[in-house]
């Protein structure tokens, strides 16, 4: 079976070291993590703000089919050249493993009949409901119905927007209901009212689109990223 990307590096071709002979977790960003005693996690592994997931052959499926999405964002510019290096030489990692693992013909039906829209990938605990559990003020129901149906929307989004560089928290962290001032902690859900809809996403940036007829536009800027405006000056002046 060949790879998404026919042109990988060498030093792709290797597992990542220390990887179980029987079972690899892998996160949405491509990291992975071991353990001796397999039998004795869930199929999920939360470690932080870090999620794994058991790697079978539909959650390979998912990760190749994020590939490709970076791939093409590559090309056309809006991603960064080494940030794409990086994944594709992570990715390749976790292809190895899963072509010894489950083999090529097993991990191929699995690509043919996947369907990304139907696949709900690893979240951290956080982002998992869009609603609280338990009744919610009244105060407060109009702002969390607009807040899960902005989380909603970027669910649409999700897999394109981390294939370029954007994190959950950057997609989806709002304290509380109530719409935040611009801060680098809060993520693109917090800032997308109740008639909003996305338009233009990349990897400096996620357009949000006012309701009609204006259809006022803005962007809410990826705060984990480099942006063409922000120029660095070195203090001794070198």
């Amino acid at each position: 079976m060949t790879p998404v990307l026919t042109e990988c590096a060498k030093s792709a071709e290797d597992p990542p070291l220390g990887i179980s002979p029987s079972c690899l977790f892998v996160s949405t960003s491509l990291a992975t993590w071991t353990t001796a005693n397999p039998e004795q996690f869930a199929r999920d592994f939360q470690t932080n703000d870090t999620v794994y997931r058991r790697i079978d052959p539909e959650y390979y499926a998912w990760l190749r089919s994020r590939m490709v999405v970076a791939k093409k964002a590559a090309s056309t510019g809006h991603l960064d050249a080494t940030a794409f290096e990086d994944l594709r030489v992570r990715f390749n990692a976790v292809h190895a493993w899963a072509v010894e693992h489950f083999g090529e013909a097993q991990l191929l039906a699995a690509v043919r009949t996947f369907r990304s829209c139907d696949y709900k990938p690893p979240l951290p605990e956080e982002f998992e409901c869009t609603k609280p559990v338990g009744p919610v003020p009244s105060r407060t129901n109009q702002e969390s119905e607009r807040l899960a149906r902005a989380r909603g929307l970027v669910d649409e989004i999700r897999d394109q927007a981390l294939a370029l560089g954007w994190t959950m928290e950057s997609l989806y962290f709002c304290e509380g209901y109530e719409r935040r001032p611009i801060a680098a902690h809060y993520g693109v859900a917090c800032y997308i009212g109740g008639e909003h809809r996305i338009g233009e996403v990349t990897r400096q940036s996620i357009e949000i689109v006012g309701p009609s007829p204006m259809e006022t536009r803005s962007r809410f800027y990826n705060p984990d990223v480099e942006q063409p405006w922000i120029v660095r000056i070195n203090p001794e002046g070198k």
